[in-house]
C-alpha cells in the first residue's frame, strides 16, 4: 500500500473524528470531558484522571500552533498527558515539545490494509461472538486481559467504562463458554479501526486474535480500507502482517506531567 497524501490525509482526519466523537460521548453520559481544537489538531479529555488524556496533530504540515495551548487545556484537569508526533508534523513539534518538559515514552506503528475475500476455517474449540447491548462480560475480559489477571471481577476500572463509549462493535471470543479474549471495530465516514484487541492471560497462543482479526475483515467487508495501531517488533505486529496489513510509519508518543 502506497502511503500517498490521500492516504495521509484520510488517517489525519480518522483520527480527529474519532477523539471528538469519544468527546461527545461521554459528555451525552455526564462525564466531564471536553476537547479543544488546537493547530491543525485535536486535544481530548475524558473527565477522568489523565490516563486517556491525549493531543494528536496540532503541528501537522505548516500549520501554526502554540504547545502551551496544552498546558492550559490539561492543567488543573490532568497530572500527566500525551502529545503524539507523527511523520508528517512539523519538525518544530517535537523541538518545542522537548524544550518545554515533554519526554519520550514510546513509538507506536500505524498499519492498514485493502480488505480482499476473507476465508475462515471453523475454530472448534472456541466460538466469536458479537456483543450488543449487554457489554459487561466484554468489559470485565478486556480489564482481566489489561491487568494480566487470570480471574474476572465486576469491579472494572472506570477505563473500561469510558472505552465503551464509542460506537465501535465489539466481539467476544469464548472458550468453554468462558469470556477469553475482546476486539473491536471502529467505522467512521466508510473507514475502519481495529481496537480493544484483549486476551486473558491463561488463553493467550490459542489462535483467537487471528480468529477475531479474521472476523472484523469479514464484517468491514471486501474493498474497505481498515487500518491498526501495535507496538513495533510485538508479537501482534507480526501477527498483523502475516494476516496482510502493512506497516505506513511509525509514531512517537510524547508525555508531558503537569
Amino acid at each position: 500500500m502506497l502511503l500517498t497524501e490521500e492516504v495521509i490525509d484520510s488517517l489525519h482526519h480518522f483520527r480527529l473524528a474519532m477523539m471528538t466523537r469519544l468527546v461527545k460521548a461521554l459528555q451525552s453520559r455526564g462525564y466531564p470531558a471536553d476537547g479543544r481544537e488546537i493547530g491543525s489538531g485535536y486535544a481530548s479529555y475524558p473527565g477522568f484522571g489523565s490516563s486517556l488524556a491525549q493531543a494528536y496533530g496540532v503541528g501537522r504540515g505548516d500549520a501554526e500552533f502554540d504547545l502551551s495551548e496544552l498546558d492550559g487545556f490539561y492543567t488543573d484537569r490532568a497530572d500527566n498527558w500525551e502529545l503524539i508526533v507523527t511523520p508528517f508534523d512539523s519538525p518544530r513539534v517535537l523541538q518545542d515539545a522537548i524544550k518545554i518538559g515533554y519526554s519520550p515514552d514510546h513509538f507506536e506503528t500505524v498499519l492498514a490494509m485493502t480488505v480482499g475475500p476473507q476465508h475462515q476455517d471453523a475454530a472448534p474449540d472456541f466460538e466469536i461472538e458479537e456483543c450488543k447491548g449487554d457489554l459487561q462480560d466484554w468489559i470485565r475480559a478486556c480489564d482481566s486481559a489489561w491487568t494480566e489477571r487470570t480471574d474476572l471481577t465486576d469491579e472494572t476500572s472506570e477505563i473500561m467504562q469510558i472505552s465503551t463509549a464509542n460506537s465501535a462493535r465489539r466481539y467476544l471470543a469464548r472458550v468453554n463458554g468462558e469470556p477469553a479474549a475482546t476486539a473491536a471495530l471502529l467505522e467512521i465516514d466508510g473507514r475502519y479501526l481495529f481496537a480493544g484487541a484483549a486476551t486473558r492471560p491463561q488463553y493467550r497462543g490459542r489462535g483467537l486474535q487471528g480468529a477475531l482479526t479474521q472476523r472484523r475483515l469479514a464484517d468491514a467487508g471486501e474493498g474497505a480500507f481498515v487500518q491498526v495501531v501495535a507496538l513495533p517488533g510485538s508479537q501482534s505486529h507480526r501477527n498483523l502482517q502475516r494476516t496482510g496489513f502493512q506497516p505506513l510509519y511509525s509514531k512517537l508518543v510524547l508525555l508531558r506531567r503537569g
